[in-house]
């Protein structure tokens, strides 16, 4: 008994409609997941700019106080200079009452504090305390710079806060002791508003502290804080981990991480998953629905169709099922057949011989058509056999090349071109002739200066097993390559001094290093900060500005060589990056050469423009470091300049100044 096989119409309805769904079902899953990537992205763009701003106003609100304390120090250095001869009762108020004149409370600290050089607090006459052990003291007497401290408990008030601590010298830059102002996490200020931020309705803020050993400065579940955190890639606590399909089931929260550049501490901000792909949900569900009735309708649609179409074959098949026992059916046709399946193949058999006789005339008017429009047209069309000798050519060669298509027709391209042009197109020939399609810019400097885009395609022979010449497509694109080269160098220009953008420089930087760990030379980054320059804006106007910062520019420019890039990062940041010196010496020279040039101060129309330039030079002779790492590397030696007296200069690392001795 014959198994049962479904007919060709059902077999062809069932495979296209399982071809539908499977290519459907594709299409939903490749649209999801490109859906949740998009707005994956879209959220993590959006949540690190906010995170930036966040931090970008912690950090304003940090440098505010440390400025303050650091305004103050000068009134505090003859009495902690006498601390030694003065009983803490006596002193200790006296130097309290002249920091709370200046800084309010609680609005800037909590409370203030002074210690001695040796560590003893001051400003507790009543109870003696030390601060000597502290890690924060020995940071400040070490390093002579503002240190702000993780959370810590405080010996007096048993409070946890953070310690704003300053360093009081003296005029020689002797250590005399510490002012500190204090920031309890459990009284109202910038740190404890930040637990009270939301992201959208569930997410919120944490602040990591900076350090070996970090900790929560701020986390919104209040028996989290000062709990350990990890240093970097914190996730406030929030699992992280995706799901086994995260495009359907997202589980991931948008996590943004920003680094304050006061503190080292890093601000992160958590938007669960639940919230941020709400909207994806919502989509995924219609969409599912939607695909599901479009499977049902085109289903259906496909069975009428092929039903359709296939009814003239199925009366083909019963013709040739009654014609299988007689051999010499074909000879028996008829003339004039009936219009049926097998008359229409008879009919399209006789067609074609008839038009095969036809073919010459048809392939002379072919040809006179493709020249008539291939004439119109302003790019250079050819095509040429396997020995590169031209057969086709448009009306576009003779204006080219000043002779007739006649006579180019024949030439080889060695011949049209000539050798020096041969030469750079031969290459991208012999890959078309080996069947590759080759496309390539080309630059000519005769007649003029002018670009070709050029196309190459390989034709095959009628059985598709080799190669039996190559179109030619050559068309002019100077102007278009002239306005691309002129938005490059619009985008990499800052407008108002004509030097690298920041951009540009970032670019520059990553080329001169990846340089730097190839030949083993060493360079330098300096980042310059001109001091007093907002006084400047404010007082004479924005005009004067800009003319200082250009005049400032230029005399940048000429304390450096041809070779070195010079950009401007924004406001009065500049950067340059030296390439190729021989030791730290150089780089020296050239601050050096550019605080003398700012010395000569500016002059406006009789307008001076008292400034000074602090400088900072990051050292760079191969290894790991990263453009980042060596970016922030001069960033802070800039601050240390600027805090140090402003108008000079630091440069750094140590081990690269003692390799250069």
């Amino acid at each position: 008994m014959p198994r049962f096989l479904p007919s060709l119409k059902a077999r062809i309805a069932l495979m296209t409609t399982a071809l539908v769904a499977v290519f459907g079902a594709g299409i939903v899953l490749g649209s999801l997941y490109y859906a949740h990537r998009d707005l994956r992205e879209g959220l993590q763009n959006q949540q690190d700019s906010i995170v930036r701003l966040a931090a970008d106003q912690l950090d304003t609100a940090m440098d505010d106080r440390i400025l303050l304390l650091s305004h103050l120090t000068p009134q505090l250095r003859d009495g902690l200079a006498a601390s030694h001869s003065q009983p803490a009762s006596v002193l200790g108020p006296q130097l309290l009452q002249t920091l709370q004149r200046a800084v309010p409370i609680p609005t800037a600290f909590n409370s203030l504090m002074i210690a001695d050089a040796g560590g003893r607090v001051l400003t507790a006459p009543h109870m003696p305390v030390e601060v000597s052990d502290r890690a924060y003291f020995r940071e400040a007497a070490r390093s002579l710079a503002p240190v702000v401290t993780a959370p810590i408990r405080a010996r007096v008030s048993g409070t946890v806060g953070v310690l704003v601590v300053v360093p009081v010298l003296s005029d020689a830059s002797a250590f005399l002791g510490v002012a500190g102002g204090w920031l309890e996490l459990s009284s109202p200020n910038f740190l404890v508003e930040l637990s009270h931020v939301r992201l959208g309705n569930t997410g919120f803020y944490c602040l990591v502290s900076a350090g070996p050993d970090p900790v929560y400065v701020q986390h919104p579940d209040a028996a989290q804080r000062q709990q350990p955190a990890r240093a970097t890639g914190d996730t406030c606590g929030v699992d992280d981990s995706p799901a086994f399909f995260e495009f359907l089931m997202p589980a991931r929260p948008v996590i943004a991480r920003y680094l304050m550049s006061t503190t080292g501490w890093e601000l992160v901000a958590v938007l669960p998953a639940q919230e941020a792909f709400a909207p994806l949900r919502q989509m995924q569900q219609r969409f599912g629905l939607m695909s599901g009735l479009a499977l049902v309708v085109v289903a259906a649609l496909l069975w009428l169709v092929i039903r359709r179409l296939l009814e003239p074959l199925s009366r083909l098949h019963q013709v040739v099922r009654d014609s299988a026992g007689d051999a010499s059916a074909f000879e028996r046709l008829p003339p004039r057949p009936h219009r049926d399946e097998i008359g229409d193949v008879t009919r399209a058999f006789v067609r074609l011989m008839r038009d095969v006789r036809q073919r010459g005339l048809l392939l002379a008017r072919s040809e006179r058509r493709l020249r008539a429009v291939t004439d119109t047209l302003p790019a250079l069309l050819a095509f040429i056999d396997t020995d590169e000798r031209y057969v086709f050519n448009n009306i576009a060669y003779e204006r080219a090349f000043g002779m007739p298509v006649e006579q180019i027709r024949g030439k080889t391209v060695r011949e049209l071109l000539g050798e020096g042009k041969y030469a750079r197109a031969r290459p991208h020939l012999q890959r078309a002739l080996a069947g590759h399609i080759v496309s390539f810019d080309a630059e000519y400097d005769d007649p003029e200066p002018h670009w070709m885009e050029m196309t190459y395609r390989p034709e095959w022979s009628e059985d598709g097993r080799q190669v039996v010449g190559v179109h030619i497509h050559a068309q002019d694109i100077t102007q278009r390559k002239l306005e691309t080269l002129r938005l490059s160098r619009m985008s990499q220009t800052d407008h108002l001094t004509q030097l690298f953008n920041r951009s540009a420089f970032e670019s520059q930087l990553h080329a001169v290093m990846a340089r730097s760990r190839e030949d083993g030379r060493m360079m330098a980054l300096m980042y310059l900060d001109m001091d007093r320059f907002k006084a400047v804006n404010d007082q004479y106007g924005h005009a004067v500005g800009d003319l200082l910062l250009q005049a400032f520019a230029l005399r940048l420019r000429r304390c450096v060589r041809d070779a070195d890039v010079v950009a401007r990062l924004g406001g009065d940041e500049f950067a340059v990056i030296l390439e190729n010196i021989d030791s730290a010496a150089n780089a020296r020279g050239v601050a050096e050469a550019i605080l003398e040039a700012v010395a000569r101060g500016f002059h406006f129309d009789g307008v001076p423009a008292d400034v000074d330039v602090s400088i900072g030079i990051a050292l760079y002779q191969g290894g790991t470091t990263t453009e980042d790492a060596l970016m922030r590397s001069a960033d802070v030696l800039l601050y240390r300049a600027k805090t140090q007296g402003r108008g000079r200069y630091e440069i750094g690392p140590p081990e690269l100044l003692e390799a250069a001795l």
